[in-house]
């Protein structure tokens, strides 16, 4: 998907035209804005029994449109959430495992939103697992050499100076031969839900959380009739006729 003439891999390459590993997944996940970027995802959240969780997320994204499924699993139960972005709107159709059924429509037009936060969320829906990914790995902090599902990895942990700190602790893998993403593992402390005076404050803290996501499938599909096709959301679409 991206060609590295310029970006030589090989160990052997002479020292002032060698590129860190670094940046060469900097440059393999370079955006190309004429393919639609596919991208399937596992993520794990274990720690707590009370919150673990799995989900599986397929996404495809193509300029302003996405379109994606992603199943998640809790112990409170089981959904299938499908979203749908194109332009100014946001759709989702939410399906649980004890038969409900929801279809939300956000438009940019939407009155009572805080521009700020719509337009976040608008942002958000059309930036990959990759794409965070990628502003990560630049000026990250090189771990070494370890494994991470079952594969040989590079460990990152990227440079937070003088930004605002995300809560936990985040490392991100690359493949040390393609460059490209493998995954990311945060680890955090959870806390029990609670409400005081009618407002969710933290409550009693449950331990620490891992939230592991495995990168299954990253690619770029030519914009054929055939792959245009999977941004589209007929399920969606027959929703909002019943609805």
């Amino acid at each position: 998907m991206v060609a590295f003439a310029a970006l030589p891999g090989a160990d052997d390459a002479p020292g002032p035209i060698r590129a860190s590993l670094a940046e060469r997944a900097f440059a393999a996940t370079a955006p190309q804005p004429a393919f639609i970027t596919f991208t399937e995802t596992t993520t794990v959240q274990t720690g707590s029994p009370r919150l673990e969780s799995y989900d599986k997320l397929r996404q495809w994204q193509y300029g302003d449109r996405m379109h994606n499924f992603m199943e998640t699993r809790q112990p409170r139960g089981e959904w299938l959430y499908e979203h749908d972005q194109n332009g100014a709107t946001i759709r989702t159709l939410m399906n649980n495992d004890k038969g409900g059924t929801e279809v939300q429509v956000t438009k940019k037009t939407d009155p009572g939103w805080d521009p700020e936060e719509l337009e976040s969320g608008f942002k958000a829906g059309v930036t990959t697992l990759v794409d965070r990914f990628r502003e990560a790995i630049r000026g990250a902090e090189d771990l070494g050499e370890t494994t991470f599902n079952g594969k040989r990895a590079h460990a990152y942990r990227p440079d937070l100076s003088g930004e605002r700190m995300p809560p936990g602790d985040t490392i991100y893998y690359v493949d040390p031969e393609d460059a490209k993403p493998l995954g990311s593992k945060t680890t955090l402390t959870g806390f029990a839900p609670k409400v005081e005076n009618g407002k969710p404050v933290k409550g009693a803290p449950l331990g620490d959380l891992t939230i592991t996501t495995t990168v299954d499938r990253y690619e770029h599909l030519e914009p054929t009739p055939e792959n245009l096709a999977f941004l589209d959301a007929p399920n969606i679409d027959a929703a909002q006729k019943q609805d």
